[in-house]
């Protein structure tokens, strides 16, 4: 325990001391106005966060599950929204250790997230890469789907995108959610309906179709617009011609 303390104390001044490297003040401002974070930024890309985590998991080849979450969780607990993100990354670069017994902490995660691009990050990699392995996590759909938190109800939608592109995933589960949350004014949840509608366009246009010819008289035009966008023109304006 206490040489895998001392690995973590090193990881983390690593990270900390190449996020205060690359430092960029005007970064750091735009990006916490653009995503209403209320945490402190670095102003670092999410192209280094990558960077940092595929060299993490190449010069540690032999680091272990303990050591890889406890590594990520402590960053998730950072006061900074760029080591966070370096946490959910970490995650996603050892889907080795993605499986069914991390769901509490990724529903915990998503839980604390306050802004979509955690909820995104979470949903659709650490989230959608256990289900693609285990159907239970539909379990947690189904109860997401139904949380007073939106950020939740999104992602009880999302979380199937890299099924549905391809050809995969619980397409009558989704249409079931996203029926339900129809009369919802919040963009993040119009949004994320014609974005996996979308998604499941590419590989089954007709679901796709007929899902959106069902309720092109309830739906928002944002959803329509977003699901009808890889469509054959013919279609689209079906479905945008109401």
């Amino acid at each position: 325990m206490k040489k895998l303390q001392g690995d973590i104390k090193k990881h983390l001044d690593a990270f900390r001391k190449r996020m205060e490297a690359n430092y960029n003040s005007e970064r750091a401002i735009q990006e916490k106005r653009y995503l209403k974070s209320p945490f402190k930024f670095f102003g670092t890309s999410l192209p280094f966060a990558d960077k940092l985590a595929k060299e993490f998991r190449r010069t540690n080849k032999d680091a272990g599950r303990e050591l890889v979450f406890e590594l990520a969780e402590r960053l998730w607990s950072s006061e900074y929204h760029d080591e966070k993100r370096l946490g959910l990354r970490i995650l996603q670069f050892h889907p080795e250790y993605l499986d069914f017994s991390v769901m509490p902490l990724l529903e915990e995660m998503l839980m604390q997230s306050t802004g979509w691009d955690f909820v995104d990050d979470i949903s659709i990699h650490l989230v959608g890469t256990v289900l693609e392995k285990n159907k239970k996590v539909y379990v947690y759909l189904k109860r997401w789907s139904a949380s007073d938190n939106f950020w939740m109800r999104r992602a009880s939608m999302i979380s199937q995108v890299l099924l549905f592109r391809q050809n995969r995933g619980d397409k009558k589960l989704f249409f079931g959610f996203a029926e339900k949350m129809l009369h919802e004014k919040e963009f993040f949840i119009r949004k994320a309906i014609g974005w996996c509608v979308r998604e499941i366009s590419k590989a089954s246009p007709d679901d796709a179709f007929d899902f959106l010819m069902k309720i092109k008289d309830r739906a928002s035009g944002l959803t329509l617009r977003e699901g009808a966008k890889r469509l054959p023109l013919q279609l689209r304006e079906m479905i945008l011609n109401k």
